[in-house]
């Protein structure tokens, strides 16, 4: 219970913080210190469906996170989770647990609704040391892609945790929380850059080349401006082997540096043919 309490004060604490912190970021110039990105990877799932994404932590506050609290949405119909794990061990669980023994198991914590992995991660630690701070993969999801599923892909989402503000209140909450507190104790609230992920259904052409996307075994440019194209036209959609030969930066996202990088490789080629 006081485990319990000691994660809620934090949590509260930052999202109160929240509302006010919205207000001066209209005013103030983006500040990479309180910024925090987070996004989960693009995979494809294997043959018999089976898939294994991260969620990563991308940008950070100098300061590091010591509260986060939000959830991954997916679409049932589409997706079996059966697997959540803790990739990044700071060492506050351990910390807490010797403080105390009734805070083991306290820090990550994970809720599966059949909707949404709600993820929560928050430590009373004052000592910095123990945040979040180091930008890596947090949190390993693994499930199944139904084969019945008329979807080539299915997204994953980052979303505010559906749940109550407080116990009873009727409230819904609506607040990511990526969260800090300063040197005189104050709650902050981060700018948040989020990317959701997407699960492919692996097709049967496979992955032929990086940069062609139209699958026909070369790299042109009609393949830089179809990835043009689709990065700008909302209703253009990929095949999971042309998601994957678009990736050129292998990152998981597909980016105008994909499309760099497409005609760098027919740049180079077109020199070394002079």
């Amino acid at each position: 219970m006081k485990a319990q309490k000691a994660i809620a004060c934090i949590l509260s604490g930052v999202l109160a913080a929240a509302s006010l912190r919205g207000i001066v970021r209209l005013t103030a110039d983006a500040d990479e210190a309180d910024l925090a990105a987070v996004s989960i990877s693009t995979v494809t799932a294997g043959e018999d469906g089976t898939f294994t994404t991260t969620v990563n932590l991308d940008t950070l506050p100098k300061t590091g996170l010591c509260a986060l609290d939000f959830a991954v949405a997916y679409d049932s119909a589409a997706l079996k989770i059966s697997g959540i794990r803790l990739l990044y061990d700071t060492g506050a669980q351990a910390a807490e647990t010797a403080i105390n023994p009734d805070f083991e198991d306290t820090v990550f914590t994970y809720e599966d609704t059949g909707s949404e992995i709600r993820l929560r991660w928050a430590t009373a630690l004052k000592n910095a040391d123990y945040w979040l701070r180091e930008t890596r993969p947090l949190v390993e999801i693994s499930g199944t892609m139904h084969t019945d599923t008329s979807k080539n892909c299915t997204a994953l989402r980052i979303v505010p945790a559906t749940r109550e503000t407080a116990k009873g209140s009727g409230v819904v909450n609506k607040t990511i929380v990526l969260g800090y507190v300063d040197s005189e104790g104050k709650t902050y609230n981060c700018e948040s850059k989020l990317t959701d992920g997407l699960v492919w259904r692996p097709d049967e052409n496979g992955v032929t080349m990086y940069g062609d996307l139209n699958l026909d075994g070369k790299i042109e440019v009609s393949d830089a401006v179809l990835l043009h194209r689709l990065l700008n036209e909302e209703s253009l959609t990929l095949g999971a082997a042309a998601y994957a030969n678009a990736d050129c930066e292998h990152d998981g996202l597909l980016t105008i540096a994909d499309v760099t990088l497409i005609l760098r490789t027919l740049a180079q080629d077109e020199d070394a043919a002079k």
